[in-house]
């Protein structure tokens, strides 16, 4: 718990709050308009594909809360919170290429210049590219092409508020002038050597040298084999990783990359290196999209939910303690200090989980906390009558715990993993909001084992050691000893009269 809040205070710099959904606080909407080279209406197929890959990239973000729906030819992405950033990342294209460096020069302010100024440098491209594909072609003929697409680089537009760069004008297969994602420079990029698409994995992490944020790839299929030979022919010479048609990286070869990860870096942030990955990682979009301004929208449900669900919460868990004081006294307590210690880690991992992967708070993941803490409550029920049972049978309080304990720890492990295997069942199937209630419904099923294990046992062995708690009167057993006193009497009673009887025939 010290581990716990320790984060939650020092680290972040946030406020020691959970994030909340859409339904409580509502949200930032923005709207993906699809378009096509030819300007035609886009393909439902298309469309739908769009939507599942988004879909991926927002469960790759963790469980956010966040919607994505058709409407018409649009895709409208909701986010939880103010920040519309997100789901203008999530709606990227991530046209990945890998392209070699033949010029760099910094950027030039334009003046609403738009990227690639026009047909003039596609022209160039095209000529450049005509010009590189024939059979013995005119080298100085060939340079002159190349070198009017140097000259248009002074030309290009690298202003980093241009959201929509070289759109139609990015054909992997011919020369690029593209911008750094940061607009401070503006390169010169040879066809591409490796396709996006050949991409593997994609992983957010921090360098082990300089401990900034950078994206570490693994390459599949031809790239696999393609990409160690042409580093180590390459040495010295720049690539660049270029990201629906911006340079987010191009390092220099230091030498032969034969390792299965291949690094890419840059002025990654901690959140930025996480949204490229996870655009990476589960592909293209087979339509680019041009976004519209992020909206602000109410929430759909609303603080007063909220503050009823919690007031729900609150009075099954005073009925919940209230019951266990009476009935288990001391046990009853121990009981309430176990729980107000479960509901303090939850409240904590909730906040860290907000803060560092986007986790938020909705009404049904409400739901599964209140339903996975009165599931801890039952845990220490079976715990207290595994007890109870084994001093009927007539041994002491102290006796009576370890071995109490040795019998119901199987069926409190053996509960919670179904409880468990249940919700990873309905949070892999389900969509939407149900994912949210299996996720803290299984959160909360590990938080039970851990307080009982290390919390609930421990007090209750430490109780029993005690006279004062060992007291029937005061451990609330009182019953179940005078049980055992009853049993014990019976059966020496019993015992003494299978004597007499005994005793008379012979």
């Amino acid at each position: 718990m010290v581990i716990v809040y320790a984060l939650v205070f020092f680290t972040g710099g946030g406020k020691p709050e959970p994030k909340l959904g859409i339904d409580l606080q509502g949200g930032t909407r923005v709207t993906l308009t699809a378009r096509t080279p030819d300007g035609s209406a886009p393909q439902k197929d298309q469309l739908d594909k769009a939507k599942q890959i988004i879909e991926q990239r927002v469960n790759g973000l963790g469980v956010s809360g966040s919607e994505v729906i058709t409407d018409g030819n649009n895709l409208v992405i909701t986010v939880p919170g103010t920040d519309g950033r997100q789901a203008r990342t999530l709606g990227q294209t991530a046209r990945l290429y890998v392209r070699p460096v033949e010029n760099v020069q910094p950027a030039t302010p334009q003046q609403a210049t738009p990227a690639l100024a026009g047909q003039t440098a596609a022209q160039a491209i095209a000529a450049a590219k005509a010009l590189r594909q024939a059979p013995g072609g005119d080298a100085a003929a060939n340079q002159a092409a190349v070198s009017k697409l140097t000259a248009q680089m002074a030309k290009t537009d690298c202003n980093p508020r241009n959201t929509d760069p070289l759109q139609g004008n990015d054909d992997p297969s011919q020369y690029l002038v593209a911008c750094s994602q940061d607009g401070a420079q503006v390169y010169l990029l040879a066809p591409q050597i490796i396709d996006g698409r050949d991409i593997a994995d994609a992983t957010a992490t921090t360098s082990s040298q300089g401990g900034a944020w950078i994206v570490q790839v693994e390459f599949r299929n031809a790239a696999r084999d393609f990409w160690p030979k042409y580093t180590g022919a390459n040495i010295g010479k720049q690539t660049a990783f270029t990201l629906d048609s911006r340079v987010v990286s191009a390092p220099q070869i230091q030498g032969a990359i034969t390792t299965p990860t291949t690094e890419i870096s840059g002025s990654f942030s901690q959140s930025g290196a996480k949204d490229l990955a996870n655009v990476l990682k589960y592909g293209s979009l087979p339509l680019s999209f041009k976004s519209s301004d992020a909206q602000t929208v109410s929430a759909t449900l609303g603080l007063s939910s909220l503050r009823a669900g919690l007031i729900a919460g609150a009075i099954g868990l005073v009925a919940v303690l209230l019951y266990a004081l009476l009935y288990y006294r001391m046990l009853g307590f121990l009981t309430m200090l176990s729980l107000i210690v479960a509901g303090i880690m939850v409240y904590g991992i909730m906040v860290l989980l907000g803060r560092y992967i986007g986790f938020t708070l909705d009404l049904s993941g409400i739901a599964g906390l209140i339903i996975g803490i009165g599931m801890t409550a039952d845990s220490f029920v079976v715990y207290f009558e595994r007890i109870k049972d084994e001093m009927r049978e007539g041994r002491s309080f102290r006796s009576a715990v370890p071995r109490g304990w040795a019998r119901a720890r199987r069926t409190v492990w053996s509960g919670n993993a179904v409880s468990f295997i249940a919700a990873a069942a309905i949070y892999f199937l389900a969509i939407g909001e149900v994912r949210g209630f299996a996720f803290t419904l299984g959160l909360t099923t590990i938080l039970d084992l851990v307080v009982v294990f290390l919390v609930t046992h421990p007090l209750v062995a430490l109780a029993s050691r005690s006279s004062f708690l060992s007291k029937p009167s005061v451990n609330g057993l009182g019953g179940v000893s005078e049980v055992a006193k009853e049993r014990r009497l019976a059966a020496a009673q019993s015992g003494a009269g299978a004597a007499a009887s005994q005793k008379e025939s012979v």
